[in-house]
């Protein structure tokens, strides 16, 4: 008996029609997936890019769960949210690796902003103003003390609070 209703001999019990049929509808969607594509997304842009690298991850991912769903070791044995820790570690080991040793490789956003995490914050860009509240953030501030005044000292009660 097979568990999977792709298989030929189970072919009649199969919900979604004979093997032959599945493999023209999935033809089918691939080739008007490429077709569009080839119209709307493959001319280079930063949108269009980011839009890609967006379904990219979401594909992967989609693939994962079809694996598990279908039985394929080791994802069968495990649950997604068992699995995120080291899908995320992976990611990160990746992205940590490539911009130490081939830094131009990376998406140049992804790359930017691993500059600054990682170089540009080593060294102090303008002294202590970087923790002086600029002119926007205090009168936002102050706005918000003068309107909750009369619950403030309640905010501050921690006893009050926990």
């Amino acid at each position: 008996m097979s568990l999977c209703c792709c298989h030929p001999e189970s072919a009649s019990s199969c919900p979604f029609g004979s093997v032959s049929e599945r493999l023209r509808r999935f033809w089918h969607a691939a080739l008007a997936g490429w077709i569009g594509a080839h119209l709307v997304w493959a001319k280079h842009s930063g949108v269009n890019e980011q839009i890609c690298l967006y379904l990219l991850s979401r594909v992967i991912m989609g693939v994962f769960k079809l694996l598990a769903k279908n039985g394929i070791a080791p994802f069968k044995d495990i649950t997604f949210k068992q699995a995120y820790p080291m899908f995320a570690c992976g990611v990160w080991a990746a992205v940590m690796w490539l911009y130490e040793t081939n830094p131009k490789v990376l998406q140049p956003s992804l790359e930017a902003s691993m500059r600054y995490l990682y170089h540009d914050t080593n060294t102090w860009m303008r002294g202590a103003e970087n923790f002086l509240p600029n002119g926007p953030s205090v009168a936002v501030f102050g706005l918000m003390c003068w309107l909750y005044r009369d619950r403030l000292a309640d905010l501050l009660d921690l006893a009050k609070r926990l």
